[in-house]
């Protein structure tokens, strides 16, 4: 069997062994629409671009990685468990293609991780502007100078006394960003999973860094809080639409080379 052939092969049978996968994009990506729906609630602004920003979901694409990526050595349970219940058990007792295989398993990874960010960008186009409300001054002067096209409304048009500023396609840029920040913690997760692989505890640090992923946003809430400056997530957001092209451009970069390394790394595991 040729090696597009085998891909395919090898694609199907790991999208077909653990239906129950295909519950955790559904979980995960509810948050990314919420955003977008702000206008259903009655409201022709956002109230916080802090709060519009916040993904508090990443610590999935580390659980569907592991699920699928690596189960022999990320599942609990033992190999037995984990490869019967995966079916990687009839694979590795096969003489397959190890590189085809790590592929088609990180594809459809990036597929189910990767598909509902990509909707939300589909669903940014039909209201691609956005109009947000920021108090702090600092904030509203990082937005006005890195984020293209953003202005704040004439005192006229502002229905309070707060400050609202008008961002041309904002909301397709927050779902961009969105996208971006899913697809570089997936190549992340990529290689961590490839160099915790031969550690003996490897397990147990990889679910301790994720599962503390949960309580990151709290920590980046509390940390900037009457402090007046942006976020974690607004500096990387502005630095995301201030440099679009060079980042894209790096994360491809990075994505082509974590593959073919992670492919090579992974022919050597003993499993």
């Amino acid at each position: 069997m040729n090696t597009p052939k085998q891909f395919w092969a090898l694609f199907k049978f790991q999208s077909t062994i653990n239906p129950f996968i295909y519950f955790f994009p559904l979980v995960f990506g509810v948050p990314l629409l919420i955003p977008l729906m702000h206008s259903s609630f009655g409201k022709d602004y956002h109230p916080s671009l802090d709060t519009l920003l916040m993904i508090q979901n990443l610590f999935f694409v580390g659980m569907i990685g592991a699920m699928l990526v690596s189960p022999e050595k990320y599942q609990f349970g033992g190999l037995n468990a984990s490869t019967s219940y995966y079916g990687t058990e009839f694979l590795l007792t096969r003489a397959i293609n190890r590189p085809v295989l790590y592929r088609a398993r990180v594809t459809l990874w990036y597929l189910l991780v990767l598909i509902l960010p990509l909707i939300t960008v589909l669903h940014a186009l039909n209201d691609p502007d956005l109009v947000v409300e920021e108090y702090a001054t600092t904030v509203q002067q990082s937005c006005l100078t890195q984020v293209p096209g953003s202005t704040l409304l004439p005192s006229e048009t502002k229905k309070h006394s707060t400050e609202l500023i008008s961002i041309p396609r904002g909301n397709v840029l927050v779902a961009e960003w969105q996208f971006w920040m899913f697809l570089l913690t997936a190549i992340a997760t990529q290689v961590l999973l490839v160099l915790l692989h031969p550690i003996k505890y490897g397990k147990f640090i990889f679910w301790a860094f994720f599962f503390a992923m949960i309580f990151l946003p709290l920590i980046f809430i509390f940390d900037t809080i009457g402090k007046g400056t942006p976020s974690l997530y607004e500096a990387l957001f502005f630095s995301f639409t201030s440099h679009q092209l060079l980042c894209w451009i790096l994360t491809a970069s990075a994505l082509v080379l974590t593959q073919l390394g992670c492919e090579r790394r992974f022919v050597t595991f003993e499993h």
